[in-house]
């Protein structure tokens, strides 16, 4: 007789299915709102799975060459990627490169599909980030005085929990703008924004299975890329063009003439 069926799920995981559950609940509440039909919806969210889990997956093997050099054979070799394990920034360009790929024929459908997911990014990862907390995984470095929160005492810097926080806060501050002003582009200000919190709190991080560069990890140099790649655009978009100068100095010309 087996009364009782006792189950054990890791931290992770539970926090991960709760993220999607109310990420995925988000995305469907919005897709009339954004003129897509239930069939298409599913169809890019099954490929934005398949190709965000790769990318977390590929990143965190790539982070983790100089290891395998240092432990190589052929079963680590063979197991590399398989046993990897997921960062973020390889399943978010994962899931971007996924629907970049997906819509490449249908800018309309493109434009649709962000505006549908972007807000939902930093509320799925808010409660990934509760799991790596409850994990232990992608912990701060160690306080020199510990910190009592109510029946928590810690002992190393929250970075989970900060980077929860401003995550919900930048999905609260996402729903905002874009009440306000539907036009922005809020896949932008998602990224800028997580780049800069990313950036920061990595800083206080205290694990080392990150891959470090120079002094900065990797996700540290991927937000730099993406605050450059944007910092430029801005760049572009403010300077005239050589056509406009040149139609400018003529309309000048011709008033001076007159």
């Amino acid at each position: 007789m087996y009364p009782y069926i006792h189950i054990i799920l890791p931290s992770y995981l539970v926090m991960a299915l709760i993220g999607g559950f109310f990420a995925l609940t988000f995305m469907y509440l919005r897709i009339e709102k954004y003129q897509m039909n239930f069939s298409t919806f599913l169809k890019l969210f099954i490929a934005c799975l398949a190709g965000g889990y790769a990318g977390a997956k590929l990143l965190f093997a790539v982070t983790r060459i100089p290891w395998l050099f240092e432990n190589f054979s052929f079963e680590n070799l063979i197991w590399h990627i398989p046993r990897s394990g997921l960062v973020f920034y390889g399943g978010l360009f994962g899931v971007i490169f996924t629907l970049l790929y997906i819509t490449r024929k249908k800018p309309d459908l493109r434009k649709r599909a962000f505006g549908v997911c972007v807000p939902a990014m930093p509320l799925f990862h808010a409660f990934g980030r509760i799991g790596c907390f409850l994990t232990g995984c992608c912990y701060g470095k160690e306080l020199s005085h510990p910190i009592r929160l109510g029946v928590l005492i810690l002992n190393r810097v929250p970075t989970q929990l900060i980077e929860s926080f401003s995550e919900f806060s930048l999905f609260i501050i996402l729903l905002i703008i874009e009440r306000k002003k539907s036009d922005t582009d809020l896949f932008r200000i998602y990224l800028v924004a997580y780049a800069v919190i990313r950036f920061i709190n990595e800083f206080f991080r205290g694990d080392e299975i990150r891959g470090v560069f120079l002094g900065l990890s990797t996700s540290q140099w991927i937000s730099l890329m993406i605050l450059v790649y944007y910092a430029i655009q801005i760049i572009k978009v403010g300077l005239p063009s050589r056509s406009n100068n040149e139609q400018h100095m003529i309309e000048v010309a011709n008033d001076d003439t007159e």
